[in-house]
């Protein structure tokens, strides 16, 4: 089996159809003998023809009432409904749309009236006294029989074909999809969520297994080929710029030394707000390009404790930042990772406001909601969802030109990539934003590790 999975698509789908006419052949021939099929159907018509064809030969022979009396009897006998009638009423029922057929040919046009279409044999099955059909044969210029021709009931051929059918055809066909389904559907299935995993995890070496078809395999070796090449990109990028901002520092200190060195003027002060703030967003790449790497394990931590802990970090730095929730929640975090994605956000927030809350609510099934709410100037529909570009810049931005930096984006990217959750912006009555981050439950998350107690 295991060489059949890894032959090609092709090759598969030539075994299935052998093993499809294998399985159709040795299921006919096990169950025929026991099932009446449709040529049963041709044994009842021969064997009613030549009950008929004894039946007019006697009554041919036939002289007197007693003998055509004893004739009748042996149609009773045999199972043949048939009537004797006068030989002037032959013309009548002929015109009346029965069929005439003389002695020597009775035993063909039986036959051809007996061989009904497949949509009268249906109609039959449903409706078996719709239509009452018979046959006269002239027996000589006085007499005349009329016989009744039978509708075979459905247990005759009807329902021993539909079963021979299943049989032959459905279960065959079935268990070819099943099979077809494991072999190559499966491979295909495993390649979709080996993708979604692949962009929830960068770290897997090789997410897409070589295993199945020879087609899957060799996709399966593209795809890690291509992955690798593209992770290799993005790490040779992200060492460049780390290595040019990090190299920025040195001629960004000198610069500022110098300035510092020199007289006190307006032009000094102005000078020192720009190095400040070219060193700041020297730091904020820096931190972008190392943080958001997101490589720390998850812990079991007291989220309380932890938010608490940032809402005293920040009033000691004289912000006013409190926190409300319950007083012990414990969550398997990322805690680096998220106290760092609290951190921008606080700190955002109190570049603009003078009052903030950190809330914590236990969401249950649904997981953990931490609400960072400020009083500051709030934000604009349209400016929500650009604020979490790297650098972005807009005059009206919460009231400032200075922007928002990488703050929001190594934010989103620690709890969207880091913990599988989201993070929203809001408003806030009357003024003010919310900041929400929506972290799944524990058993949600992409990875399971072991977690201590």
């Amino acid at each position: 089996m295991k060489d059949v999975r890894a032959a090609s698509i092709r090759a598969q789908f030539l075994a299935l159809a052998i093993l499809l006419i294998v399985l159709v052949s040795l299921l006919a021939a096990l169950t025929e003998p026991f099932i009446r099929g449709r040529h049963d159907r041709g044994v009842e018509i021969g064997l009613m023809a030549g009950r008929m064809e004894r039946i007019i030969d006697n009554y041919s022979s036939a002289t007197t009432p007693a003998q055509e009396d004893a004739v009748m009897a042996l149609a009773v006998k045999l199972g043949v409904s048939v009537s004797a009638v006068p030989a002037g009423e032959v013309a009548d029922l002929h015109a009346r749309g029965m069929p005439v057929a003389q002695p020597a040919s009775a035993l063909t046009t039986t036959r051809s009236l007996l061989q009904e279409g497949f949509g009268d044999a249906i109609r039959h099955v449903f409706e078996p006294h719709s239509a009452r059909r018979a046959l006269a044969v002239p027996i000589d210029d006085r007499r005349a029989l009329v016989f009744d021709m039978p509708v075979f009931p459905s247990s005759v051929w009807f329902y021993p074909a539909v079963i021979s059918g299943v049989l032959k055809i459905v279960i065959p066909l079935v268990a070819l999809a099943y099979v077809s389904s494991w072999l190559i559907i499966r491979p295909l299935a495993r390649f979709a969520v080996a993708a979604e995993r692949t962009s929830a995890d960068d770290r897997l070496e090789q997410p897409f297994a070589t295993e199945g078809a020879a087609e899957l395999r060799s996709l399966a070796a593209s795809l890690n080929v291509m992955r690798n090449r593209i992770l290799e990109m993005a790490e040779a990028r992200t060492r460049m710029l780390s290595s040019i901002s990090h190299d920025l520092r040195t001629p960004l200190t000198r610069l500022k030394m110098r300035v510092e060195s020199g007289e006190p003027s307006d032009l000094q002060g102005k000078m020192l707000n720009d190095v400040t703030a070219l060193e700041s967003m020297i730091n904020e790449t820096l931190a972008f390009l190392t943080d958001v790497q997101h490589d720390s394990p998850l812990r079991k931590v007291d989220l309380s404790s932890l938010l608490q802990t940032i809402a005293t970090d920040f009033s000691e730095a004289s912000a006013d930042v409190r926190f409300s929730g319950p007083r012990r929640l414990k969550y398997v975090c990322k805690p680096e990772a998220l106290t760092r994605a609290v951190s921008n956000l606080v700190g955002n927030a109190a570049r603009f406001a003078a009052h903030i809350e950190i809330e914590l609510e236990d969401a249950g099934e649904k997981g953990i909601v931490i609400r960072i709410v400020d009083d500051g100037p709030g934000l604009s529909e349209d400016l929500k969802g650009k604020v979490m570009e790297p650098f972005f810049k807009a005059d009206e931005a919460r009231s400032s030109g200075t922007g928002f930096g990488l703050g929001l984006s190594i934010a989103d990217e620690l709890i969207r990539k880091g913990h599988g959750g989201t993070l929203k912006l809001l408003d806030r009555t009357p003024h003010g934003l919310v900041a929400e981050i929506s972290l799944p439950a524990v058993h949600d998350m992409h990875t399971h590790p072991s977690v201590p107690g």
